[in-house]
């Protein structure tokens, strides 16, 4: 066993120095060594990432169908060839192979997920969406890569944000943060948004300051809505203030046009003309 974690570490060594026949090589020798179906499918997969990087395609397709010839009750098979057709842009053919997988394990989580990311990518939200509420249907799914029940609630969320389904956005981004240790939630900003988007300047302010308490993160994107709420709550010294903060990082804000009215108080005493560089964007 301690050999085969050897020839591992050479063959990624040698592909990360771009010797792709050595690591080729190297990988095809470890394939002795286990007798891990897991194992043996993820060698299998990068010996044809090699064959790809010297640039033989019919090669690694073979070896792919390969793979899914030979481990047809494995659903790690379907992911590691969807991956490929995806960095290859061949949208379609990936998406029928997941949509086979996700037909042929029901509860495997990746082959979901992979889908929905891939829809999502190529500006097909509401298909993602249906994807999401597909695995969300299932009794029981696979964990992925740490991944569970609260982070599709969480992604669904966001997609009915992007879609502009600001109420279903919130009632999933809630559902997610039920399941989820507050310090491990990681979407309040998206959750405050929602808030202002329903008018709700109060749950808005504490959103953003659960995610600044957590997270720590600031920056002009977060400022800009942590100065939305102040402002639509009244606090427009703070507000002010933010704004300044915001700035501060590039010498220049750039705001969009439903802005104007939660800063409205803000333009009509003049904040604004005290800053040099504000671009108001289209929405």
């Amino acid at each position: 066993m301690n050999y085969f974690f050897t020839l591992i570490r050479e063959a990624k060594e040698r592909e990360e120095e771009k010797e792709f026949t050595k690591a080729f090589n190297l990988y095809t020798q470890s394939e002795q060594h286990t007798q891990s179906q897991a194992s043996l499918i993820k060698i299998k997969a990068k010996k044809a990432w090699c064959l790809h990087s010297v640039g033989n395609p019919k090669e690694t397709d073979s070896l792919f169908q390969e793979i899914l010839a030979s481990f047809p009750k494995a659903p790690l098979s379907t992911v590691v060839y969807s991956k490929y057709l995806i960095k290859t842009k061949r949208y379609k053919a990936a998406k029928n192979l997941l949509a086979k997988g996700i037909e042929e394990f029901p509860t495997y989580l990746e082959n979901y997920l992979i889908l929905a990311s891939l829809l999502k990518d190529t500006e097909r939200s509401e298909e993602a969406i249906e994807i999401l509420k597909l695995a969300l249907s299932q009794d029981e799914l696979t964990r992925a890569r740490g991944i569970d029940r609260k982070d599709i609630w969480a992604e669904l969320g966001s997609l009915y944000f992007s879609r502009g389904d600001f109420n279903s956005s919130l009632a999933c981004l809630k559902k997610s943060l039920k399941m989820s240790r507050a310090e491990d939630f990681l979407h309040y900003d998206v959750l405050s948004l929602c808030y202002l988007e329903l008018e709700d300047p109060d749950n808005a302010l504490k959103s953003i300051h659960y995610f600044l308490e957590y997270r720590g993160e600031i920056d002009p994107d977060i400022l800009l809505i942590l100065a939305r709420a102040q402002c639509r709550l009244g606090l427009i010294d703070e507000a002010a203030q933010n704004l300044i903060q915001a700035y501060s990082y590039e010498d220049s804000l750039s705001l969009k046009a439903h802005d104007f009215i939660d800063f409205a108080p803000l333009l009509r005493n003049g904040f604004f003309t005290t800053l040099e560089n504000i671009e108001w964007e289209d929405e």
